[in-house]
């Protein structure tokens, strides 16, 4: 029996003799389905092998992250699937993106992305290699305004995505989804793609050190993208706002419930929601979803004018002058 391999071997199978890469998931599934006495169909296996094969064969082409997805595909069926790299510095980059052309969701590299779960556990250094979306996003992240917006059209019910950590500042990201009319992810589905995620992330990282350079041509316009967007978010309405609201203001953006925010600041959810009614009078607003319309109405302001102390403040003042 060939032995299983590891994250630190699998950079040599890329290289050489790819059966360890080819029959691992057949050994890794055993495992990890060791309750239910499972292991890969031979059907889904030479599926598997082929898919990974072709993978192998392309590793430094640009069809290497497309092929990847088909493969992972033949294990556990996706509606959609992409390939990501999140970048601390800079906004995050597209390398395979599946989402419909004029939804809002296709604008999500334009969009506040700094909002999205994936991307905020991705800055804090929390980001698990696998992660299911449900188990790592605030309580009433389906509930949030960010994704109403975004999201609701492309109508998600389960993702999970295998997450490649390059360096300290970027993470390259594989996300599979199921849609509407589909079941979640099973967790015989998510044992399948925990099995293979080593060797998905030693292709990422190796397709990553052979491409990054042509994908990054447009880094500087990028990177002046993402400072605007942190620094709309991280002033707006530092001027009118006490620095416990501007905590409680960004928590419930990112969808935490009153009870999270009041977990997270060590405080009651009887007193979050008596700071959320001095937001919102400060604000001259009577919802959320009007104090997070003004945050994407601050963020159309040009660089140049929201570079001020407060974005929201030089909004309002726009506004008035009008």
């Amino acid at each position: 029996m060939a032995p299983i391999p590891t994250p630190g071997n699998i950079l040599n199978v890329l290289s050489g003799d790819i059966s360890m890469l080819l029959f691992w998931p057949l050994f890794g599934r055993k495992q990890a389905t060791r309750r239910s006495r499972m292991s890969l169909s031979l059907d889904e296996l030479r599926s598997w092998s082929e898919g990974l094969a072709q993978v192998v064969e392309s590793i430094d082409d640009t069809e290497a992250p497309r092929r990847l997805c088909d493969a992972l595909g033949g294990l556990v069926r996706a509606d959609r699937s992409g390939v990501f790299v999140l970048r601390r510095h800079s906004s995050p980059l597209a390398i395979l993106h599946e989402v419909p052309p004029g939804t809002e969701a296709s604008s999500y590299l334009e969009s506040l992305y700094l909002l999205d779960p994936v991307y905020d556990h991705f800055l804090r250094r929390t980001l698990p290699t696998c992660a299911l979306l449900h188990d790592i996003c605030p309580d009433d992240f389906f509930e949030s305004d960010y994704f109403l917006k975004y999201w609701s059209s492309v109508k998600i019910v389960s993702e999970f995505s295998i997450n490649a950590h390059y360096d300290d500042d970027t993470v390259l990201h594989v996300p599979l989804s199921r849609t509407e009319g589909s079941d979640p992810f099973s967790r015989e589905d998510m044992d399948v793609l925990n099995a293979v995620s080593p060797a998905v992330v030693a292709i990422m990282r190796h397709f990553w050190d052979a491409r990054k350079t042509s994908f990054e041509s447009g880094a500087t316009e990028a990177d002046s993208f993402h400072t605007h967007l942190r620094n709309v978010m991280d002033n707006f309405g530092c001027s009118l706002l006490t620095a416990r609201e501007m905590d409680i203001m960004q928590l419930t953006m990112r969808g935490y419930s009153d009870k999270l925010t009041a977990r997270e600041l060590d405080i009651t959810p009887g007193t979050v929601r008596n700071h959320k009614k001095s937001i919102f009078s400060k604000l001259h607003v009577s919802s959320q979803g009007q104090v997070f319309g003004l945050l994407l109405d601050a963020l159309q302001l040009p660089a140049d004018s929201a570079t001020g102390p407060d974005p929201l403040a030089t909004l309002l003042e726009q506004r008035q002058d009008a």
